[in-house]
């Protein structure tokens, strides 16, 4: 009978080497409370500056590329001395609903990154038409918006309103925003929705001053007619999905235009 093969356990070392070192990370992982087949499911840490999700009601994840700012100005119509128009009891009036909602709109805007938002007036201060406008021209603004409340007999739902000049390079992009800002309002829930309208109320020969004298896009918004009850039940009810609705149109309109402005490197 042949003597026996001479087991070499410096080779049965080597080949055996990496299933040690397998053994003892698995085991390692597991005392730490990680299960090896989790760990490639998990996120990843983001670089410092990058953008987190960001949902409108719209449902799609609009942003502002990187190294971009996108401001835009929030105008509450009247204030002040200037009440507006009123609910038929005249105990309601205009200027309050306009700030409620610019309020609640700008909360939205600024929880977008690298969006600055701009009022116009934050408390029940008059700010004439004139400095308004001058407010957004001296911010040199990306995006101007004038939100206001209605009135009218026997009238109900929601408007926007544009400049009157359509060869107005700021022309396709102020249709694209009220376009926007009628179909998430309507998504939302309005009474009637009027739908994107030129110039100054019935005259197109003229146009709101706030649209006529801002120098980028702008719109004028018309959050339903406080002569009907049906809408000042509607804005009161779903006024948070209303500034939301807005600011997501707006953002919409920054995605779908490339409306923005690339600040200076030393800013």
């Amino acid at each position: 009978m042949a003597g026996k093969r001479k087991v070499r356990w410096g080779r049965v070392a080597i080949l055996l080497s990496p299933f040690i070192f397998l053994i003892a990370l698995l085991c390692t992982k597991c005392f730490n409370g990680q299960n090896p087949a989790e760990e490639s499911s998990r996120p990843k840490a983001t670089l410092e500056g990058s953008i987190p999700d960001q949902t409108g009601s719209a449902g799609n994840t609009p942003s502002v590329p990187e190294n971009k700012i996108y401001t835009v100005v929030i105008d509450a119509g009247h204030g002040g001395k200037d009440g507006g128009c009123t609910d038929p009891t005249e105990t309601r009036l205009e200027k309050d609903d306009n700030l409620r909602l610019s309020l609640r709109v700008c909360e939205y805007l600024q929880a977008y990154p690298r969006v600055h938002v701009i009022m116009t007036r934050t408390d029940d201060t008059f700010v004439s038409l004139s400095e308004r406008c001058r407010i957004a021209n001296e911010a040199n603004a990306d995006i101007f918006v004038s939100l206001h409340r209605n009135t009218a007999s026997n009238a109900s739902g929601i408007e926007v309103w544009i400049n009157n000049a359509p060869d107005s390079p700021n022309s396709p992009i102020e249709r694209s925003l009220a376009g926007h800002i009628c179909e998430l309002l309507a998504d939302v829930g309005v009474s009637y929705n009027r739908g994107v309208r030129t110039g100054f109320r019935d005259s197109e020969d003229s146009s709101y001053a706030v649209n006529r004298d801002t120098k980028m896009p702008s719109c004028l918004v018309e959050m339903g007619f406080m002569s009907s009850d049906i809408d000042n039940s509607n804005f009161d009810r779903r006024l948070n999905e209303y500034a939301d609705a807005i600011a997501s149109a707006i953002m919409e309109t920054a995605e779908d235009t490339n409306l923005m402005y690339t600040p200076d490197s030393e800013s």
